[in-house]
């Protein structure tokens, strides 16, 4: 792996990624096609920058359907045919129980996790009342749907769907209308999820906050308008608009969270 890609990783993680990354490559440049486990949003711009490296080989980035937020890096070498196979399967998780409250993201979240799947292993949960499709490796499909009978306190039913054309819920996002005192990374987290600045202060040291794509550990960290928050546990926060100040001086933002 050279040097520029070396440069590229801010932690152990990131260089442990970029060398799997960089053998999968060096593999589609041999003749051997493959792809990645699921990618968030950073490591999806570390795969591309190893692809690039790249130029006998060809890639793309899929996560089963059009607008995915987690994808897959899949490589092969330059004379295979274009249309690259992503090896993902939807499933659609329903769950039987007509009464009490519908399963949440962290309810399938967890439930998946809990037979034993690393969150690597499968892609986006499009959540809808009572029902949720995910996105996951093909070679896990029978198991899902053997094993996940159960998501919170929902007893649940897990089948297959055809890929062709997935019924996809659409993700809208939240609109959110507030004030800040400052267009600072902490202030508008603390705005946007409901919480203290000191909490959201605490999730940025602990390095579970993501600004466009990268860790950062700066609560003092200026926002600009279409800067994107990715916050573990929380979702995503997109700065919309900076509509002006309001009477006590304090800045109106308009943010969208999904």
């Amino acid at each position: 792996m050279n040097q520029y890609l070396m440069n590229l990783a801010v932690n152990t993680e990131e260089k442990q990624l970029l060398a799997r990354l960089d053998e999968l490559a060096r593999k589609a440049s041999q003749g051997i096609a493959g792809r990645s486990d699921f990618l968030d949003l950073r490591q999806q711009v570390l795969g591309e920058a190893v692809a690039a490296q790249y130029p006998e080989i060809i890639w793309q980035m899929d996560g089963g359907f059009e607008g995915a937020e987690r994808k897959r890096l899949l490589l092969a070498p330059a004379w295979e045919n274009d249309d690259l196979d992503h090896h993902i399967q939807c499933l659609h998780i329903k769950s039987t129980d007509k009464m009490g409250a519908s399963p949440g993201h962290r309810d399938y979240l967890g439930a998946i996790m809990n037979l034993g799947l690393k969150r690597e292993k499968f892609g986006d949960i499009l959540v809808q009342e009572r029902e949720a499709f995910v996105m996951a490796d093909r070679s896990l499909s029978d198991y899902l749907c053997q094993q996940l009978e159960r998501v919170g306190h929902s007893k649940v039913v897990t089948e297959a769907v055809d890929m062709k054309e997935p019924p996809l819920p659409e993700a809208a996002p939240q609109q959110i209308n507030c004030t800040v005192s400052a267009l600072r990374l902490d202030a508008v987290l603390a705005a946007a999820c409901r919480i203290s600045r000191a909490e959201a202060a605490e999730l940025i040291a602990a390095g579970q906050v993501r600004l466009n794509h990268q860790v950062t550990e700066k609560n003092a960290a200026l926002l600009e308008e279409e800067d994107l928050l990715s916050v573990r546990g929380y979702g995503r926060i997109r700065v919309d608009k900076v509509e002006g100040v309001s009477k006590k001086g304090r800045l109106r933002v308009r943010l969208s969270k999904w």
